[in-house]
């Protein structure tokens, strides 16, 4: 697993999250500092705007993921855990970083400005959705609550292909928790018009289901807006899996105004599945 760090309190909780769900794995833990690439001659400015030699924003670097990395082996001491500081693009670097990884973790910030969300205003965030060979978790929540069996997963299902992901990602999660899915389908019908009930798309859950016949599965179909009824099932979740609509773009759930709310808004944290390659 891969967890990005930038020294601010919301990473360093994402980075103890990260290293409870990699313990649990028993996989590794790779902890991630991106410099960004240099402006002109040197590096991206400071507040203030001094610019900062390169060899200092590396020093800086190097500290934050050391001091990362010390803690989580202190509450970990058997994971294997990997400091790393790399220059580049944000999320390309963060891509490359995770390749063979299980997930990228990044912090959040009820600012907005937590690491995904920074890249949710820019370009990058397609790259990295579009890039990463793994799911993405925007980590958030109270500070120092790790996994536990009390509370489930919530998975924003939807029909195959992109709902299958989703799921497998959610009962795997839930199997390492020992907890439950509750697997939620929303949908909005048009003005004026009348629909009869909507099942939870069942053809999703099928390979979740063969591959995690342990994990209790709750299915909930409602009818109204996605975001409200995902964000009313998260509030007593231990996070929410939700799918990217396309490869090498944000649409659908995490580019609409769906996924925003709910990065936004949720009180834990939010997976985030790419498409089945």
């Amino acid at each position: 697993m891969v967890v990005g760090v930038d020294g601010s309190r919301s990473a360093a909780d994402a980075a103890a999250w990260a290293a409870a769900v990699a313990s649990r794995r028993r996989c590794g833990l790779r902890v991630v500092y991106v410099l960004p690439e240099p402006h002109g001659s040197g590096t991206e400015p400071e507040v203030g705007g001094r610019e900062p030699l390169p060899a200092e924003g590396y020093r800086t670097a190097q500290t934050i993921v050391n001091d990362v990395a010390t803690v989580v082996r202190t509450y970990f001491p058997r994971l294997d855990v990997e400091s790393r500081v790399e220059t580049g693009p944000v999320a390309a670097t963060l891509a490359a970083a995770s390749e063979g990884a299980r997930m990228i973790v990044l912090g959040h910030s009820r600012s907005g400005r937590g690491a995904l969300e920074a890249l949710l205003r820019r370009s990058t965030a397609q790259d990295l959705v579009r890039r990463a060979s793994c799911p993405v978790a925007s980590w958030r929540g109270q500070p120092g609550r790790l996994p536990d069996d009390c509370r489930p997963v919530v998975a924003g299902v939807e029909s195959r292909p992109r709902g299958v992901g989703v799921a497998l990602a959610a009962f795997e999660l839930a199997a390492l928790f020992g907890t439950s899915v509750v697997a939620v389908h929303a949908w909005a019908s048009l003005p004026g018009v009348t629909s009869g009930p909507r099942a939870v798309p069942s053809e999703a859950l099928v390979a979740a289901r063969e591959q995690f016949p342990r994990v209790p599965v709750a299915e909930v179909s409602v009818e109204g807006d996605p975001a409200e009824v995902l964000l009313e099932h998260s509030a007593d979740a231990q996070l929410v899996c939700l799918g990217s609509h396309g490869r090498g773009r944000f649409a659908g759930v995490v580019a609409g105004s769906v996924g925003r709310e709910v990065l936004q808004r949720s009180e834990c944290p939010v997976v985030i599945c790419p498409p089945a390659r």
